[in-house]
């Protein structure tokens, strides 16, 4: 017997018989579903109870928004100091009673605009925090050599949960009103389940008790600062998905307004290039055993150029569906390896405020982004828009493969997934 066979290393079960990781990830998966079903009908109740004003669908749009920059920063100073598992079945249960006031006081009719955007910014609050404490929770109930694969069936959830979850919502939205909040609901309350049935220890580390929550961010800020990687990703990151806010924008102006086509077909692209993301996001894990991060990032920004470039000529519907899938493509690979390299290196008492911190830059870049876009659209029509966006896309993957902590950025070892091995030459 060799010393070897004495040391003998258990392998981790896979994510399929990960018992932890698959409670969380379906319970989180029906109420990613529930959010996507309601947050495509607010906007069609807010023009309903208001009598068909565009200004009464902007504020529901706002409500959405707003907490994206208001609960970011206290949210991770929260998943960072409580039991994640107790701040998900909290936010579960909170978004279990406001979604089912929607559908209540929808149905004595006694909902009003002021009441209707209260109800959207509280759940759409507690879906933030809930997230952040998810993402948290996953580094618990996931041994470090499985984040990649974990993170990439994140991403085509949430990827799934994009392409049925808005069909879904209209339809029900249609057949009933209340109808997509009470399925909202029941996913919310499959995740509260879920969550009681998790048997790995969510607890957040021990704090200074009593303690400023600006200190607490001081302490996420001040370590971001320090990783140059980091710092360097970030601010690139944030730039190529405001510029991605032009293509978001240029389809419906190209095809509805230029090319005038029916407003049905935005959906065709929108369903085309939803199967791009979902490809993908269950692909991430092959690239990222193969190319190193520095490679998926600065190349995934000089491709996103290329396709920018070719949909500015591009005619009908599908040749802009399959361009924008490939860019979803992409978007969905160097997403997720970005996203695995943050986890990683991040110590585990600063997941929740890092990861607010830099949800929150990137909120900023694409709310900026969206801004810019219709302004350059409304100045520049589809086609020249879209060549600037792409020459500026084209700049930012310039610069990132000129900053050196960029290009020697990799991926932790004990996260990055293996290779499989070469078959061996016949004798």
């Amino acid at each position: 017997m060799t010393a070897l066979d004495d040391t003998t290393v258990t392998a981790p079960p896979p994510l399929r018989r990960n018992r932890d990781f698959l409670l969380l990830w379906t319970g989180n998966w029906l109420q990613f579903f529930g959010s996507r079903m309601s947050s495509v009908c607010y906007p069609l109740l807010a023009l309903q109870i208001s009598g068909g004003s565009a200004e009464a669908v902007g504020l529901a749009a706002t409500a959405a928004v707003l907490p994206q920059a208001v609960v970011q920063l206290p949210a991770g100073v929260l998943v960072d100091r409580w039991d994640r598992r107790a701040v998900m079945r909290w936010c579960a249960v909170g978004r279990i009673l406001a979604l089912g006031a929607v559908g209540v006081a929808l149905t004595l009719g006694a909902l009003g605009m002021e009441l209707l955007l209260a109800l959207i910014a509280v759940e759409v609050s507690l879906a933030i925090i809930s997230s952040l404490a998810e993402r948290v929770a996953v580094r618990t109930v996931v041994p470090g050599g499985q984040l990649p694969a974990a993170l990439s069936q994140n991403e085509a959830r949430g990827r799934i949960a994009g392409l049925l979850g808005g069909p879904a919502g209209t339809v029900l939205f249609t057949w009933v009103r209340w109808s997509p909040f009470l399925a909202a609901t029941l996913g919310a309350l499959v995740a509260a389940v879920n969550l009681r049935f998790i048997r790995a220890d969510l607890r957040a580390g021990t704090r200074e008790p009593g303690r400023a929550l600006h200190r607490d961010l001081a302490d996420a800020l001040r370590w971001l600062l320090g990783q140059r990687a980091l710092r360097a990703m970030l601010p690139v990151v944030t730039v190529s998905t405001a510029l991605l806010q032009v293509v978001m924008q240029g389809l419906v102006v190209i095809l509805v307004k230029e090319q005038g086509l029916p407003e049905a077909t935005l959906g065709l692209v929108l369903g085309i290039s939803g199967c791009g993301g979902l490809l993908g996001a269950l692909g991430a894990r092959w690239f990222m055993a193969r190319l190193p991060l520095s490679v998926l990032l600065i190349g995934g920004l000089t491709l996103w150029a290329a396709l920018m470039n070719a949909m500015a000529w591009a005619r009908g519907p599908v040749q802009l569906g399959v361009l924008f899938a490939l860019m979803n493509i992409v978007g969905a690979v160097f997403g997720v390896a970005t996203a695995v390299y943050q986890v990683t290196v991040t110590p585990q008492e600063l997941q929740g405020r890092v990861a607010a911190l830099s949800g929150l830059v990137v909120a900023l870049g694409t709310t900026a982004g969206a801004f810019c876009a219709g302004k350059l659209l409304e100045a520049y029509r589809g086609l020249l828009s879209l060549l600037v966006a792409a020459g500026l896309m084209a700049v930012t993957a310039a610069v990132a493969a000129l900053i050196p902590a960029v290009r020697r950025a990799r991926i932790p070892d004990a996260a990055r997934p293996a290779a499989p091995p070469a078959t061996p030459p016949d004798t």
